[in-house]
């Protein structure tokens, strides 16, 4: 014999778990393409890197640009700032731009303080 105050309470414990799993699913989505767009920007940033101390004196000069053509349509986003400085016989450069993840796992991101994306890549200048 059921209890008629127990039916139905098997749906109600599979909708949250179901909650709870699409939960983790979003956060997990989000870190990957955090951690995607991390490695795309480190590779754009030592790529223009390589580049400019390969190219000598005027090296510098075509770095940001080169790092903004690697990255794309994210490279292309105001909020996207390249630098190109020489320090000694090295050339360093450094790109910084918004994470691109986000939407609805926003205040995990902005918990875990992957808002940002900030990579530099120091390559020593090649001497002829």
């Amino acid at each position: 014999m059921r209890r008629q105050g127990e039916c139905g309470s098997g749906h109600i414990g599979a909708v949250f778990g179901i909650a709870v799993f699409l939960g983790f699913l979003l956060v997990a989505t989000q870190v990957l393409v955090h951690l995607s767009a991390t490695s795309n920007v480190t590779a754009a940033a030592f790529d223009a890197a390589r580049r400019a101390a390969a190219d000598g004196g005027g090296g510098c000069a075509s770095a940001p640009a080169r790092a903004r053509s690697t990255l794309g349509s994210y490279g292309a986003r105001p909020d996207v700032a390249v630098s190109c400085s020489v320090e000694g016989d090295a050339i360093r450069v450094t790109v910084r731009g918004p994470s691109p993840a986000g939407g609805l796992a926003r205040p995990f991101v902005r918990l875990t303080s992957a808002e940002t994306i900030e990579r530099s890549a120091t390559v020593h200048r090649e001497v002829r």
